[in-house]
């Protein structure tokens, strides 16, 4: 039986679409574009969410399109993991070089939602003191290598060892940071001094 909850597989087909952030930047949009892009939905986004935690019209509008797929500490006092994604999008672009902005970026959208599918799906061995399963740590680390394989100016050992550290960091204590921010800020800055 899928442990998968209502709503998860739409949020996880929303992160993989982000996926087309790091593409479109690798294969056709100048880093500028892309700051502008990333930058620009980032704003919308924080509009958009402080319209829906400040006026009870809009966050009931946002809950009857929304509500099924949000996670319940989403519904009414923080962010949610989308907004993260244009805000770690922006920062990967802007401080990283563009090679390692893609894998960080790569590592997010692709590695992260493969992760919760597999440890839900058929996760048995769950991780001292988590909820996380050693499936889908490793689900996270060939699903980043797949993801970047393609991508030769990093070699394939230090995108092993930055997907790694991705896997990692959902496991570490940053409670009130987000993982779609932590994953690609942190994992840059180690591609960025290993590479």
């Amino acid at each position: 039986m899928s442990r998968v909850k209502e709503g998860e597989y739409a949020r996880k087909a929303i992160h993989y679409s982000a996926s087309l952030i790091p593409l479109l930047y690798y294969f056709l949009f100048s880093r500028s574009l892309m700051l502008w892009l990333t930058g620009g939905s980032f704003v919308l986004m924080i509009v958009a969410e402080l319209a829906r935690l400040l006026y009870p019209k809009y966050y009931h509008i946002y809950l009857r399109f929304f509500g099924w797929m949000i996670r319940s500490y989403e519904k009414k006092k923080y962010l949610t993991g989308a907004t993260y994604v244009f805000l770690g999008s922006f920062l990967s672009i802007f401080f990283f070089t563009k090679n390692i902005a893609v894998i960080s970026l790569l590592f997010v959208t692709i590695g992260d939602p493969t992760a919760c599918l597999a440890g839900l799906s058929f996760g048995n061995i769950k991780l001292p003191g988590s909820e996380k399963t050693l499936e889908g740590s490793i689900s996270f680390i060939l699903a980043g290598l797949l993801a970047t394989f393609w991508i030769p100016e990093i070699s394939i050992l230090e995108k092993a060892l930055g997907g790694s550290l991705a896997a990692m960091i959902e496991y570490m204590p940053f409670k009130k940071f987000d993982d779609n921010l932590m994953i690609p800020i942190i994992t840059g800055t180690f591609l960025q001094i290993i590479s």
